[in-house]
C-alpha cells in the first residue's frame, strides 16, 4: 500500500531492511515517536487495542489537538483468547482487518465486532505476498538457514508459542524430547517466538548452546517471514501458535502438543487441533514414535478437514490489489479531508 514501516529499535530496523527491502522503513527515537506520528500521519495500522495506543499517544494528540485514527490489523490467526478476557479490549476500534469468517465469529463472541464502523476481509494476504516475492524469500532461506542443514529424508518444523496468560507454550517441556530423540534421517527447524526469547533469554540461550552439536537441528530467531520456512518443511509440530493456521496453506501433516490436557472436542481454544494428531504431555517422550506410527500405520487422512478449516479461517483468496482497494475504501469512514497514513 506504499506505507512506511515505523520502528523504534535498531535491530528491528535492520531486519526490516533485510527482509522487506521494498518497504520504506523509518527508525524513530522512542522518546519522540508520539510527536512524530501525530505530526506526520492521520491513520495508523497497528496490532494493539486502542486503549494501549492512547496510553502512549494521548499527550501528543492533546498537545497537537489532533486525534489519530486507527485500523486494527491482526498479526496472526490463532485460537488464543477464546477462554480468557483479551480480545474484548478491541471494543473501541473503528475499523478492523480480519482474515476470514472464523475471525469474524470470534470477534462476535467477544462482543466487539458489531460496534465496528467497517471491516475488511483480507484473506491470506501474507501468503499472497510471499508468492509475489517467492524467488527472493526462498533465496534468502537457502542462503541463511537451509545451507546449515545436511540432506534429510524429511524436514520438520516445530513452532512453539510463548508462555502467555493461557500457558500455551510447550517449548521447555517438549524441547529435550525433540532434540535428544530426533531421528538422524530428519532435520528439525525450531522457530522461536520473539516473546519467548524475550521472556526467557538466558534459559533459551542455554538450551540453544546445549544442543548446538546436533547438526540436523536448527534454531531460528532472526528470520521473520514464515511462509518460505513453511514451504520448505514436510510436516509441522506445534501448540497454539498462529503459525499452525499458516501451515494449513500447504495441507501437510500436523502434530499438536496438548500440554495442559485440554479437551479439543469441546474447547474452542484448541479448534485447530482437529487438523492433525494430538500428543498429550505424558506422551512427549514418545513424540517421534507417535509420528512414525502415524506415517506407517495410521489410516486417518486429515487432508479434507485441513482444507475445510483453512477455508473457514481465510475464505476465498483475494488479490493484493483487491485488498488494497477495499482498505482504502474504508478511509471514507474518517472525517479528514486529506489523509496520510501508515
Amino acid at each position: 500500500m506504499g506505507m512506511p514501516l515505523i520502528v523504534t529499535d535498531d535491530e528491528l530496523a535492520a531486519l526490516a531492511k533485510k527482509f522487506y527491502p521494498q518497504v520504506e522503513t523509518r527508525l524513530v527515537d522512542t522518546l519522540h515517536i508520539s510527536e512524530y506520528i501525530v505530526t506526520h500521519f492521520e491513520i495508523i495500522f497497528y496490532s494493539i487495542p486502542r486503549d494501549l495506543f492512547d496510553e502512549v499517544f494521548f499527550m501528543a494528540q492533546k498537545l497537537l489537538q489532533k486525534r489519530i485514527h486507527t485500523i486494527w490489523c491482526p498479526h496472526g490467526n490463532s485460537d488464543k483468547g477464546n477462554n480468557i478476557y483479551f480480545m474484548e479490549a478491541l471494543k473501541k476500534e473503528e475499523i478492523a482487518l480480519v482474515y476470514g469468517k472464523q475471525m469474524i465469529d470470534f470477534l462476535q463472541r467477544k462482543h466487539v465486532f458489531d460496534q465496528l464502523k467497517a471491516h475488511v476481509i483480507v484473506s491470506n494476504y501474507r501468503y499472497q505476498y510471499y508468492l509475489q516475492n517467492k524467488e527472493f524469500y526462498d533465496g534468502l532461506l537457502a542462503q541463511t538457514l537451509l545451507r546449515r542443514l545436511p540432506p534429510a529424508k524429511r524436514t520438520i518444523l516445530y513452532a512453539p508459542t510463548w508462555q502467555d496468560y493461557e500457558k500455551s507454550g510447550t517449548f521447555f517441556a517438549a524441547l529435550p524430547h525433540l532434540a535428544e530423540k530426533l531421528p538422524k534421517e530428519h532435520n528439525l527447524i525450531i522457530k522461536l517466538h520473539p516473546n519467548l526469547v524475550e521472556q526467557h533469554d538466558i534459559e533459551v540461550d542455554q538450551l540453544i548452546e546445549r544442543y548446538s552439536h546436533i547438526e540436523h537441528l536448527l534454531f531460528v530467531t532472526q528470520f521473520p517471514p514464515v511462509y518460505p520456512l513453511l514451504n520448505a518443511c514436510d510436516f509441522y509440530i506445534g501448540d497454539m501458535s498462529s503459525i499452525g493456521y499458516d501451515f494449513l496453506t500447504f495441507n501437510r501433516p500436523m502434530f499438536f502438543l496438548n500440554q495442559n490436557a485440554r479437551d479439543a472436542n469441546a474447547d474452542l481454544g484448541l479448534y485447530l487441533f482437529r487438523c492433525g494428531v494430538q500428543i498429550q504431555k505424558d506422551d512427549f517422550a514418545q513424540i517421534f514414535q507417535r509420528i512414525h506410527h502415524f506415517f506407517q500405520y495410521e489410516l486417518r487422512d486429515f487432508s479434507e478437514i485441513r482444507q475445510e478449516v483453512y477455508r473457514y479461517a481465510f475464505g476465498k483468496q483475494k488479490s493484493l490489489e483487491e485488498v488494497r482497494q477495499e482498505i482504502e475504501h474504508t478511509f471514507q469512514m474518517f472525517p479528514d479531508e486529506e489523509i496520510q497514513f501508515f
